[in-house]
């Protein structure tokens, strides 16, 4: 779904939160994952073991919950106007790709 998303104006940012529960994310771990497992070649790559000011900024926020997140800004007024979360536990939106889509094409339309 990248090609879709980029096409919409969206800039994709990727953030491993973390490898294990002793070991934090770092960029290298952000591209070996990508490259590795999603086959993504589009986006940036973030280590939340790197953030600043404290690492686990993305992996302690509410967004996360400690599980996988999508968020949605405006770069115009870095605002969050989208947030999902997914993951193995219940209560996780757990949308697809195609809903993902869905929801930034709104966002993004004029």
């Amino acid at each position: 779904m990248e090609d879709e998303i980029v096409a919409e104006g969206v800039q994709i940012i990727w953030v491993i939160e973390q490898i294990n529960f002793t070991t934090a994310g770092l960029y290298e771990h952000c591209a070996e994952f990508n490259e590795s497992v999603s086959g993504s070649t589009a986006g940036w790559c973030v280590g939340d073991g790197e953030t600043q000011p404290e690492d686990g900024v993305f992996d302690n926020s509410p967004f996360s919950d400690r599980r996988g997140f999508d968020i949605l800004v405006d770069r115009s007024t870095m605002e969050v106007v989208l947030t999902t979360n997914h993951g193995t536990t219940n209560g996780n939106e757990n949308i697809s790709g195609d809903e993902l889509l869905e929801q930034i094409r709104t966002f993004t339309s004029p």
